[in-house]
């Protein structure tokens, strides 16, 4: 009997006590560009002395430590500047700010705790984090020739943000359900759709069609442009005049 007793005792102040924790309930942030955000990060626990560490994780990578708060001490790695990346231990909470943010900001951020003394670390379920471009852009739309499984690509490009496609006229559902993605160290989108309608309603939207209407011209590549011209001209012209000074001397004799 006593031994059933310590049992239901052990099972009763264990649950009492309950499990260490990291509270990330943030989710999704969007930012822009230049500007600071702060990322939120609680533990639960019932230890004295907690660790609070943030982590960076960008897309195909893997977690890179950014920094470390506790009540007495605070580290951060040599890669992320305490100017860009700071946080503040208060009541075991650690919120991590970031500042002048980038782009290259962009990235799941984990908050994790391990206590003094223990070797287990806990992590939260992760913030992501999307900066996107200071200035707007709309998404400008073509349909490409090619086509795959006998269904033709919608292609939106240039925008500033993630979701710009999906107010597009004819394929809303199709862009809602695909993601947009940029190329390393890009600040714009791309995105591309499979339609089944031949993709007669693509090219609807904002900025459509003709790419060379979206091109500009650059004055040092004009004016490289006519120098080599000119002497192409030149060249042509001494050609010419070599001949006919040869035809000139052959006829003489």
């Amino acid at each position: 009997m006593e031994r059933w007793l310590w049992i239901i005792l052990a099972a009763f102040f264990s649950e009492c006590k309950g499990e260490d924790k990291v509270i990330q309930t943030e989710g999704f942030i969007t930012a822009t560009q230049e500007n600071t955000v702060t990322l939120e990060c609680r533990a639960e626990t019932t230890h004295p002395y907690p660790y609070l560490f943030w982590y960076k994780q960008e897309l195909n990578g893997f977690p890179k430590y950014i920094l470390r708060r506790d009540r007495n001490s605070e580290g951060n790695a040599p890669e992320f500047s305490e100017d860009k990346f700071d946080a503040e231990f208060k009541d075991n909470s650690a919120p991590l700010r970031i500042h002048n943010l980038q782009v290259s900001d962009s990235a799941v951020y984990y908050c994790a705790l391990r206590n003094r003394g223990a070797d287990k670390v806990i992590f939260g379920e992760g913030v992501r984090l999307l900066v996107e471009a200071e200035n707007e852009y709309q998404p400008s739309y073509y349909k490409l020739e090619e086509k795959v499984d006998d269904k033709t690509l919608c292609l939106a490009t240039g925008f500033s943000r993630h979701n710009a496609t999906s107010t597009h006229e004819g394929y809303k559902g199709l862009f809602n359900s695909s993601s947009a993605i940029r190329i390393k160290d890009d600040s714009l989108y791309n995105q591309v759709i499979f339609t089944d309608d031949d993709g007669k309603n693509c090219e609807h939207g904002p900025s459509v069609g003709d790419c060379e209407t979206n091109l500009k011209g650059d004055e040092m590549v004009n004016l490289v442009s006519l120098t080599v011209t000119g002497l192409r001209v030149i060249f042509i012209k001494t050609i010419i005049f070599n001949i006919l000074m040869t035809l000139r001397l052959w006829l003489s004799q």
